[in-house]
């Protein structure tokens, strides 16, 4: 394939993939602001093609897109779930019941975890201030299991576990609010990576991501251009050439958005 388009749309004249919580949307709210919806839709008339990439839920992103204008695919839970624009859905790794078992033996070795699966409504809903339908389409996973450390319980020291994952045969991801189980090779990097195949094997437009946590950190190997936002994130686990953005969720989406069009657009 050598248009830089899914099949039917017209050429697009660059890709930016975008995480949301604390990024395009404010990390309480949940909301964009209007400046970054005017984005949004500048990105649109300019032929950029905008793809949502966050530990969401395939039903979480549906959700909001419906309000927002957002036209092409989407990457959900972390990379493990890919929407294409048609509405279908493709899962890759372990289904999520493999990860809620490994969870379980983790806790039995000792690591003081809690994982989504265990939790009610009413405490996901405490832990991340979305309401309760909102909690229930967050809790609705495919392939990933969010957990936090539960410091209550004792345990050993958390220092090591992402070894104890890896040697598990899975991924170990930290997200904003909580880290995340996914099955080997599984990241936004690997999200990233299958939808630009699917967009194009040779004539890939210029590409840029945005965000603002270390799950973000895979995809930024896989764009030519990329944004860190706020200051989570300590500059020494950055890649090459990340540009930092003091603001964050959406006054730094709205500035790493400008900077884009000036890089893309010069003349406009």
């Amino acid at each position: 394939m050598t248009s830089n388009a899914f099949p039917g749309s017209a050429p697009h004249s660059g890709i930016v993939f975008t995480d949301l919580d604390g990024t395009l949307l404010d990390f309480h709210s949940y909301a964009p602001s209007p400046e970054a919806v005017g984005e949004l839709g500048e990105m649109l008339r300019r032929r950029v093609l905008v793809i949502p990439v966050s530990s969401k839920t395939a039903d979480e992103i549906r959700h909001m897109t419906q309000s927002l204008p957002f036209t092409g695919p989407a990457i959900a839970e972390g990379g493990a779930v890919v929407l294409a624009a048609d509405g279908s859905v493709s899962v890759s790794g372990p289904a999520r019941s493999e990860l809620v078992e490994l969870l379980r033996r983790l806790q039995a070795g000792g690591w003081p975890l809690r994982g989504m699966s265990e939790m009610s409504v009413q405490e996901v809903v405490e832990l991340t201030g979305l309401d309760a339908m909102a909690a229930e389409r967050a809790m609705m996973r495919a392939a990933s299991e969010p957990f936090i450390f539960s410091t209550s319980s004792g345990g050993k020291d958390c220092n090591g576990l992402d070894r104890a994952v890896a040697a598990a045969g899975a991924t170990l991801v930290r997200g904003g609010r909580f880290w995340h189980l996914h099955g080997k090779g599984i990241d936004k990097g690997a999200g990233v990576r299958s939808l630009l195949v699917r967009i194009s094997n040779d004539d890939v437009p210029p590409t840029a991501a945005i965000g603002d946590a270390w799950n973000d950190l895979a995809m930024f190997e896989e764009v030519d251009m990329s944004f860190i936002l706020g200051d989570a994130v300590d500059s020494r686990m950055l890649p090459e050439g990340v540009i930092r953005v003091a603001a964050s969720g959406p006054p730094g989406f709205v500035e790493a958005v400008q900077h884009i069009k000036n890089s893309w657009f010069p003349s406009a």
